[in-house]
């Protein structure tokens, strides 16, 4: 059965004005559409200025109750502030300085107040603390050293270096750590906690002496190697070097180190805030034989450079530093045991062999020390004296957590 179709029916036609009519609906929803979502924007832009508004007064509010409220300082701060006011007015006062090297003077936290350097200390603590304020200001070189001292009682106190020290409190015999001896504080062995940081890198402490004041040995050599001597010597007919110090070049090694510092040649070891700390000792140089029993610098003390600023470690200072009962004389090898001052390079100490004109005593890589021609190239150890108002910052004496100072 066929079926029929009629492909010739054409398509109904809308009136004109229906079309019309659908377009003006279709524009009117979208019209509509687009008011209720500026009205929606309006009233989201309305709210935000209102949070803003209300985050502006809020932040002004805060702004007046900090000023009006006292502001809480940090002890550190207030030592600061003190420091910064003696330096202010002894500019204004420079007559009043010191004048001779190591002499100090001192001022009260009163005077700088008087003089309109600082508020009054009152201003700078929290509510019912109470402290007395000095700034000690001590001649070093060139430079002056100024150190506020704040004593708040059981609340803060401020601390020296060799103080913080000596707190840690002294060991027994055969123990790592520090030593009661002769009136000083000595480390000893090997694992010990006195790592002080400096400016231009770490130092060990090597003891703390009769007059509080903190004697370091840089942790690793400066400079590239130098003979401790290479001058002609008439008894060996040769330039096997002199062992005096006095006359040595390695005097003027290390004070041309100390005062023209060489980046290229890792001869930099003391930043000018360092060489403020310092202050001139008496660097021991006598001579001792290899045979010499004594550690306690009798021997290398008989003859001394006055007035240094840097030097170096005698054959005492590495005996002393083992805790090793066998380390009985200037050569024995058992001064290698349990001893932090070992390296393993070859390194200069100060100390000439008494049984010649022409040997010094160093410590070899091995950490032995052994007597050798002046005119043999080693590294140098720099030592130096911290000022004993040299003033304690943080950590604990590790290598992680060296002392720091302020």
């Amino acid at each position: 059965m066929g079926s029929n179709f009629n492909l010739n029916i054409k398509p109904v036609k809308k009136d004109e004005d229906e079309i019309d009519d659908t377009i003006d609906d279709e524009l009117a929803d979208e019209a509509e559409i687009r008011r209720s979502n500026n009205a929606a924007r309006s009233k989201s832009f309305k709210l935000l200025g209102g949070i803003m508004v209300v985050g502006i007064i809020l932040i002004a509010i805060l702004w007046i109750v900090s000023m009006l409220m006292p502001k809480s300082y940090e002890y550190e701060d207030i030592e600061a502030i003190l420091k910064k006011a003696a330096i202010a007015y002894f500019k204004d006062y420079p007559d009043q300085l010191p004048q001779s090297e190591g002499a100090g003077v001192e001022i009260d936290h009163t005077n700088l107040v008087a003089a309109e350097k600082m508020k009054d200390l009152s201003k700078y603590l929290k509510e019912g603390v109470s402290c007395s304020a000095v700034v000690q200001v001590q001649k070093s070189g060139d430079d002056y050293l100024y150190t506020p001292y704040l004593n708040c009682g059981e609340e803060y106190t401020t601390m020296e270096l060799y103080k913080a020290i000596i707190n840690q409190g002294t060991v027994s015999q055969g123990q790592y750590g520090l030593y009661s001896m002769n009136g000083e504080y000595v480390y000893r062995g090997e694992n010990v906690n006195n790592y002080v940081q400096l400016d231009e890198g770490l130092w060990r402490v090597v003891k703390v002496s009769n007059k509080n004041n903190v004697v370091l040995v840089k942790d690793e050599e400066a400079g590239n190697g130098f003979p401790y001597d290479d001058r002609y010597n008439q008894d060996l007919e040769w330039k096997a070097g002199i062992n005096s110090f006095s006359a040595s070049r390695i005097k003027d090694d290390i004070e041309k180190m100390y005062q023209n510092p060489n980046k290229d040649l890792n001869e930099v070891f003391l930043s000018k805030n360092d060489k403020k700390r310092l202050v001139l000792f008496n660097l021991c140089t006598g001579k001792r034989s290899k045979s010499d029993t004594s550690n306690d610098n009798s021997l290398e003390c008989k003859t001394t450079e006055a007035n240094t600023k840097v030097g170096l470690l005698t054959a005492s200072d590495y005996m002393r530093a083992s805790v090793d009962t066998n380390c009985t004389s200037t050569v024995s090898k058992s001064c290698y045991n349990y001893n932090y001052l070992k390296t393993k390079d070859d390194y200069w100490l100060v100390t000439g062999d008494s049984q010649s004109t022409s040997e010094v005593f160093i410590v070899n890589e091995s950490g032995f020390i052994e007597s050798v021609f002046a005119s043999t190239y080693a590294n140098i150890r720099p030592v130096v004296y911290l000022n004993e108002r040299t003033m304690y910052k943080s950590g604990k004496g590790t290598k992680e957590k060296p002392f720091k100072l302020k």
